[in-house]
């Protein structure tokens, strides 16, 4: 007769796992829970936020500086383009105007405009609020319209001034265009013509030299 059973083993003890692997099961709990213990140890506590820091709003983008205001023309180193007051050399207060048809040194300003030569590009012409130019005829100068002149051509050559080089700065000479030799020149009555230099050089060419100066110092 077979009888069957336990056998004499207890099927419990078949579950149980062997000491060696339960040791090893406990060692590797302990590196784990070493590890992180270690890993925490040195890592640095995160600084708490200030509550004023997180609320500050953003630097404001500088704005450029205003522009500033034009100056005022200054004046140029000898005879250029533009409305100026023509004033002797060293001496600002007296200006070229017109007297009635002539033109004359006055203590009022009066611009005038200075452009390109009628007669050459290279050379100027004075143009006065009117619409006249600063011409010369019989060697006095005077203020005529170009439409008025019986011959337009010696008018435009009357009218056009040339500028001497090598003056000192901010300074100018003008010779006639149609007679070279000759100055435009500012007389002891402060009458204006144009002339040849005379014996006493160093005078003529004080009374020959002119400067530009802005209206706006005036």
């Amino acid at each position: 007769m077979t009888i069957y059973g336990r056998g004499g083993v207890d099927v419990q003890d078949r579950r149980r796992l062997h000491p060696g692997v339960l040791a090893l099961v406990a060692v590797a709990g302990v590196i784990v829970v070493a590890a992180l213990g270690y890993l925490m140890f040195r890592s640095p506590p995160r600084a708490p936020q200030s509550p004023a820091a997180a609320s500050l709003p953003a630097a404001p983008v500088a704005s450029p500086p205003a522009p500033s205001e034009s100056p005022s023309p200054a004046a140029p180193t000898g005879v250029t383009a533009g409305s100026w007051l023509v004033t002797p050399a060293g001496d600002k207060d007296d200006f070229l105007v017109a007297d009635g048809e002539y033109a004359a040194m006055s203590d009022e300003p009066a611009p005038l405009t200075v452009v390109a030569g009628l007669a050459d590009d290279a050379c100027v012409s004075f143009r006065n609020e009117s619409g006249e130019y600063l011409r010369h005829f019989d060697y006095r100068l005077r203020f005529d319209r170009a439409d008025d002149a019986d011959d337009a051509d010696l008018f435009r050559k009357d009218a056009t001034f040339c500028p001497e080089d090598d003056q000192p700065a901010g300074t100018f000479r003008l010779r006639s265009k149609n007679y070279p030799d000759y100055f435009l020149h500012r007389r002891d009555d402060d009458s204006l013509h144009i002339d040849k230099p005379d014996d006493d050089a160093d005078d003529f060419v004080e009374e020959t030299s002119f400067s530009l100066r802005s209206p706006a110092d005036s």
